[in-house]
């Protein structure tokens, strides 16, 4: 899946498309988890259907061809586009326990979400925690499936590179 965050006047959406789709092929996204209906024309940006209304969107680009404001309805929204990109870490064994992943930060950055609880029991790919670096959110995913020993940051926590996050077994 293809995962973007976009900022309209500060505050946050998620959209999710399937990966590698031709943009002129998505006829829908997911918009914070739920399925909307998009048609892509050259009238407009986009057709937007939410809730059974439609709305179209044009963009106002700068001179680097990156949009900037989007036009729905009348009025200008100021946006921001945040790509996820999610990181993959080999699970790390710990020689004292034998069958545990230590996950940890792959770069310097901001806990901007955790999704799991000790005690949870996750699969292999699962989003376990976000972390924040240079403005675009990371998902850390888990390596490997197994339960949820140990959790050492909290939402909000700064990290440096190679800073332990948690621990799988």
């Amino acid at each position: 899946m293809e995962k973007y965050t976009v900022k309209v006047n500060d505050q946050k959406y998620t959209v999710e498309f399937d990966e590698n789709t031709d943009v002129s092929q998505i006829k829908e996204v997911n918009l914070n988890g739920k399925k909307v209906s998009i048609d892509l024309n050259l009238d407009t940006l986009c057709s937007i259907v939410v809730d059974n209304n439609t709305h179209k969107i044009n963009g106002v680009y700068d001179y680097d061809g990156e949009i900037v404001k989007l036009l729905i309805g009348k009025d200008y929204h100021n946006i921001e586009v945040e790509e996820y990109r999610p990181v993959k870490l080999k699970a790390k064994k710990d020689k004292s326990a034998n069958k545990q992943a230590v996950i940890k930060a792959p770069m310097p950055g901001k806990i901007t979400s955790i999704d799991v609880n000790v005690g949870d029991v996750v699969e292999e790919g699962q989003a376990l925690l976000a972390l924040e670096a240079m403005k675009m959110e990371n998902r850390i995913s888990s390596p490997r499936k197994g339960g949820v020993k140990e959790i050492r940051a909290n939402i909000g926590d700064t990290c440096n590179s190679g800073d332990l996050l948690m621990v799988i077994e």
